[in-house]
């Protein structure tokens, strides 16, 4: 069972809390598993008006959330929505949490007095705040607090420094609202497989109402007071068809250069300026189109093999986007592909004085300036578990027979650089899911020089007993025979005769 939190008071002025609350709840690696964030304006409008449809709402939650600071709100029955819910939830018997922004000195309405008066009578607990990262640290001890009485579950000592670090890590950009990109303008399959993975729902059973209100609970979206619907800052990076448009400095800026510097004139260059989880597969196309692919010969079949792991360039690159400093407008993710490496480099330095050596080995504890952004790359599968990523990237390397990644700070900027082959392209391993290669019993078989005339008819379409004694210096008698060996085999067919046979490969 997953917790809904009924997150309390529709005014304007708190209108950052409740986001930062939402976010909160969606990422939070203990949280985002136990609870689910519950606000009415995500709720579908009625046939008729309903002032307190809020409240059947409230009536489906299990905890009830108050915000309070300096406005009251608009009357209803004499109570403001806030009170109402606050009656609801006493009435209910909920667990309720009151937070309030500012000190006893905050000059406050009288309505608003009253209410925090009757709060104090009731004999409830309330927490104080004056910014953002207190409001989070209140309420996340709280909830925790709660479901450890309740349910006997807590987090793991990992789960609870990732989240502390988080919160003291986060950046406001992706949270601002923005009136540039609309609900009806964001990239809608992008939207579905958000939700869809993070609601578990299939996807063809989405209708677009629910994918709606479920990217406005998680901060994707929000609400302006014309009811209308608008990405925010996260959901243009994730969703928006260019984000670019709305920040300049979202797009990755690709070179490919034909030596070992940057050059004025690389070969090929690009500007990629699309939502985050296709940008990221862009560029590796980029990389793709501008490496270098060998062929190998595994078993009877041809194998081209890449110059660079896919799954090293990806990390690399959902690391770049995931967590770089978007607050720095004046630079951008830049990838340059060289004759020998490939530099992936990350605007801002590492985030709440993360220990370089402890990123270099894998043992970091996952923190983003980005949890919101980074969440929706863990939907949109571009990211795994958070924490693990550059552990990942170097088995990658290295499995691949390259030398694993060099990690270094310059300028206030992550550069992470993928060390390539060189010249030795044999030094690439080839992965087994790439070939199955010859059955072990057809292999003892095969002598050393049948298994290059195999290798050399492969690559080349065909084989003759002129190669084999050329290149094995044996007579052509035992050319012929072992190529017949193999035609036996079923691994080679003889075409032609006389001195214009040439053997092909079965396939």
């Amino acid at each position: 069972m997953r917790i809904r939190i009924f997150i309390s008071s529709v005014q304007k002025e708190l209108t950052d809390e409740r986001m930062v609350l939402q976010i909160l709840l969606s990422t939070d690696p203990f949280l985002s598993e136990h609870c689910v964030p519950v606000l009415f304006e995500a709720q579908p409008a009625g046939l008729q008006p309903d002032h307190q449809a809020y409240l059947e709402s409230l009536r489906a939650c299990q905890v009830y959330l108050g915000i309070i600071w300096k406005e009251y709100g608009h009357q209803v029955d004499g109570l403001s929505a806030t009170h109402h819910e606050y009656r609801l939830a006493k009435e209910l018997t909920l667990p309720t949490l009151v937070t309030i922004k500012g000190g006893n000195e905050l000059r406050r309405t009288a309505e608003t007095e009253a209410f925090i008066q009757e709060i104090k009578a009731d004999g409830h607990t309330y927490d104080r705040f004056d910014d953002i990262e207190a409001l989070q640290e209140k309420v996340r001890a709280r909830l925790i607090k709660y479901i450890k009485d309740t349910y006997d579950l807590e987090p793991t000592s990992d789960q609870e420094q990732s989240a502390h670090q988080t919160i003291q890590v986060a950046s406001s950009f992706e949270r601002q609202r923005l009136e540039y990109v609309s609900w009806d303008e964001i990239d809608r399959d992008i939207a579905s497989r958000i939700v869809a993975k993070a609601e578990g729902r299939p996807i063809d059973r989405l209708s677009p109402e629910f994918v709606r209100k479920a990217l406005w609970q998680r901060g994707y979206l929000w609400r302006n007071e014309a009811n209308q619907y608008f990405a925010s800052a996260a959901g243009i990076l994730l969703m928006a068809h260019d984000p670019s448009v709305c920040f300049a400095h979202c797009r990755i800026q690709i070179a490919a250069h034909a030596g070992t510097t940057r050059s004025a004139s690389p070969l090929d260059h690009d500007s990629i300026r699309k939502p985050l989880p296709a940008a990221i597969d862009a560029a590796v196309a980029f990389i793709r189109k501008n490496t270098r692919h060998p062929l190998r010969v595994v078993g009877l079949q041809r194998v081209e093999v890449d110059e660079y792991p896919e799954a090293a360039l990806r990390e690399a690159l959902v690391n770049a986007l995931a967590h770089r400093d978007y607050e720095d407008s004046g630079r951008k993710v830049t990838v340059d592909i060289f004759q020998n490496r490939i530099e992936i480099i990350s605007p801002g330095g590492l985030a709440g004085n993360l220990s370089l050596a402890r990123l270099r080995a894998g043992t970091a504890r996952s923190r983003s300036r980005n949890p919101n952004i980074a969440q929706g790359l863990v939907f949109l599968d571009r990211m795994e578990e958070r924490g693990t990523g550059i552990q990942r990237m170097c088995d990658a390397m290295l499995d691949h027979g390259l030398d694993k990644p060099v990690i270094t700070i310059v300028d206030e900027e992550v550069v992470v650089t993928l060390p390539g082959p060189g010249d030795n392209l044999d030094r690439i391993r080839v992965s087994p899911q790439a070939a199955s290669g010859l059955k072990p019993s057809i292999e003892a078989k095969l002598n050393d020089r049948q298994k290059a005339a195999l290798e050399a008819a492969i690559l080349n379409g065909s084989v003759t007993s002129s190669w084999v004694c050329d290149k094995q210096h044996v007579t052509r008698e035992t050319a012929v025979q072992d190529l017949s060996e193999l035609v036996e085999l079923g691994l080679l067919i003889r075409v032609g005769k006389g001195r214009g046979t040439r053997y092909e490969p079965n396939t």
